[in-house]
């Protein structure tokens, strides 16, 4: 099987993967060697029903989107009598017995290109699919149900700041400081994604537009926005900086 490229990994992530399929990624990333048995694999994906079943089928389905987007087609197992595409292929090259999923290098850079995840591996960089607040945390996310609950009311998905910073760039638009000339490699591409739409006020899904509604700010200037209530707009944080200088 023809492995996809960098460049057709980062283009299948950035179009055809959806939040939790992302998620997937970065989590099996962050295991060491980014190796991980279906039960460990399913034990962080959900654990409160960690059925490796589960996490395996996350790794054929995400294999699936990634070959269909790229064009190609897997080799064939059997499945007990049934001969099937292994669309795992697309992210382990195999399943390796006592060692688990296994996530090919060149995915792993992509990732790693489109700042999803973090070389040292302690963390995953975006923990949700946007930007959140100690402030805001209290509020939306009470009883410890932090992911289900805005990801079901507010989901954006990861794509769209994907998106946004590709057409903005990563320096921030409000003061145009930018992390990777200040603090060079290790803080390259990093920015914040605001949201321009109140979350609050939203009160139910809608499909975000990377462009029109969101845009790079720096960690300063996208608290600064949201000390008023409502959150300043750009423009308003603009003339707050020109004066200011």
């Amino acid at each position: 099987m023809k492995t996809p490229t960098v460049k057709q990994y980062k283009e299948a992530i950035q179009n055809a993967l959806i939040p939790r399929q992302i998620t997937g990624l970065q989590i099996l990333y962050q295991f060491p060697n980014a190796t991980a048995t279906a039960k460990e694999l399913a034990l962080k994906i959900n654990p409160s029903n960690p059925a490796p079943i589960v996490a395996s089928g996350r790794v054929g389905r995400t294999g699936k989107q990634i070959a269909d987007y790229c064009g190609i087609i897997p080799e064939t197992y059997l499945d007990g009598r049934t001969e099937r595409p292994a669309y795992f292929t697309l992210i382990s090259e195999m399943y390796v017995k006592n060692l688990g999923w296994v996530m090919r290098p060149n995915l792993q850079k992509a990732l790693e290109e489109l700042k999803l995840v973090n070389k040292q591996k302690d963390d995953i960089i975006e923990r949700l699919p946007t930007e959140t607040f100690a402030f805001e945390d209290n509020e939306l996310f009470k009883e410890g149900k932090a992911i289900a609950v805005f990801v079901n009311r507010y989901e954006r998905k990861q794509k769209a700041r994907i998106k946004c910073i590709s057409h903005y760039g990563s320096k921030c638009q409000g003061c145009g400081f930018d992390f990777g000339s200040f603090y060079g490699e290790i803080a390259e591409g990093f920015i914040h994604v605001h949201h321009k739409r109140q979350l609050a006020d939203i009160g139910k899904e809608y499909e975000v537009d990377p462009i029109k509604d969101l845009i790079p700010l720096c960690a300063n200037c996208h608290s600064v926005v949201h000390l008023a209530k409502p959150a300043l707009t750009i423009e308003e944080l603009k003339r707050i900086l020109k004066k200011s200088r």
